[in-house]
């Protein structure tokens, strides 16, 4: 099997579309409540590493700041398991409820003077640590709360995500003259709440069988390991994606650009942030609200524009840096939500979590590798030059995707 290819288990012989999840009223619930947080998601992705800025102008201390998010995927195999064998829903509320205390004291500290820098830095990814819990169970929760359309009901929360985080930057360009960094943060401590009371309405994955007490928590990510392997789609994108990965860490680089050489103003970079966001809103959409899940020209277009946005932002030019980077952003968002209705359409439900869990990380480790690496590369080969080495990088995605076209099409 291919890129594209349809699996017979666990999705019926015959069937080719999903139906929409927009006519599930429960759906519509859940989507509201994890909107909601994730605009303050959105509004703490900009703030946070502004706040680092404007104490330090330091760009390596920005990519480790920023390299929580994907280190955070790291340990995705290990909540995966979890979620297979306690079920989903156990993950949901204790890791919203340390995230919350997490957000709380951070925002504590920032207001405290001469506050040490280690421990914003240590309870920011306590933030994410809990987030990556409660962000696996509510997601892998989806395939068994809307059993109709699975893969289209992840596409369209991806895209609902990527319209939180084109507004969260635009909710900071409008307001941070007004609230300050600090009121920012605590919209985001606010917006935590609405998944809780989703929860609380009833709307939850639903209880699994007694858990299991097994320790053998090896042979549980083996046998997800054997589960991926098994279903080519998934595996084959994966391994197209890992190259193109190493360049998600343009995110700190093209903030200290804004910052360090353009002098953009914290309300001026909200609105470029927003602006190139717009990108990842339309990319996501386009892929999401397709009714045939095959994604081969997806991908390959994707792939491509990706490819000519990283040796296009090198460019010292300050319009065509951000129509790159928000072409950059709208292959990106749909290229990997053409890989999320992947796993949700070829996957088998008992071992979502752990297989997708696996595939997680494969993608978060290029993603803080190159996060980690930004700051050594632009020292050298200077800012711009980073882009032409990812560009280069990328190539080997396009190679990778050209070898797959070049395979027997699957009947589908």
């Amino acid at each position: 099997m291919t890129v594209g290819q349809h699996r017979t288990d666990p999705v019926p012989a015959g069937r080719k579309t999903e139906a929409s999840p927009w006519s599930d009223r429960r759906f519509i619930v859940f989507a509201t409540g994890n909107t909601v947080n994730n605009l303050g998601e959105g509004v703490y992705s900009v703030v946070l590493p502004l706040v680092v800025y404007d104490r330090t102008h330091s760009l390596t201390l920005m990519s480790l700041l920023m390299a929580m998010f994907p280190a955070n995927w790291l340990l995705a195999p290990l909540r995966g398991v979890v979620a297979d064998r306690l079920g989903p829903g156990r993950l949901v509320m204790p890791g919203l409820t340390v995230q919350l205390a997490a957000a709380v004291a951070l925002i504590v500290i920032a207001m405290a003077e001469g506050a040490p820098l280690w421990l914003f830095f240590s309870l920011a990814a306590l933030n994410q640590l809990a987030a990556g819990f409660y962000q696996t169970g509510w997601m892998t929760g989806v395939a068994t709360m809307f059993p109709r359309g699975p893969a289209r009901a992840r596409g369209t929360l991806g895209s609902l995500f990527l319209v939180s985080q084109m507004s969260g930057p635009l909710l900071v360009a409008v307001s941070v003259g007004r609230l300050g960094y600090l009121g920012l943060l605590w919209i985001n401590a606010a917006t935590l709440l609405a998944p809780m009371i989703v929860w609380w309405c009833g709307i939850r994955p639903a209880r699994p069988a007694p858990p299991s007490h097994d320790p053998r928590f090896l042979r549980d990510l083996a046998a997800g390991w054997q589960v991926l392997r098994a279903t080519p789609p998934v595996f084959q994108l994966t391994l197209i994606r890992v190259p193109l990965l190493f360049s998600a860490g343009i995110g700190s680089l093209a903030l200290f650009l804004l910052k360090d050489d353009w002098h953009l103003s914290a309300q001026q970079v909200g609105t470029a942030l927003a602006v190139t966001r717009t990108g990842s809103v339309l990319g996501t959409v386009l892929v999401s609200q397709r009714r045939d899940p095959r994604l081969r020209w997806t991908v390959t277009l994707t792939v491509a524009g990706l490819t000519v946005s990283l040796f296009s932002m090198s460019l010292p030019l300050l319009p065509v840096f951000v129509v790159a980077w928000c072409l950059f952003n709208a292959c990106s968002s749909g290229l990997g939500t053409a890989a999320q209705m992947t796993v949700f359409t070829y996957l088998p439900t008992h071992a979502l979590g752990r297989a997708s869990g696996i595939v997680a990380a494969m993608n978060g480790a290029p993603v803080l590798a190159g996060q980690l690496l930004v700051p050594a590369l632009a020292l050298a080969v200077g800012a711009r030059g980073v882009f032409l080495v990812l560009g280069g990088a990328a190539l080997l995605s396009v190679a990778g995707t050209l070898h797959a076209r070049k395979a027997p099409r699957p009947c589908p």
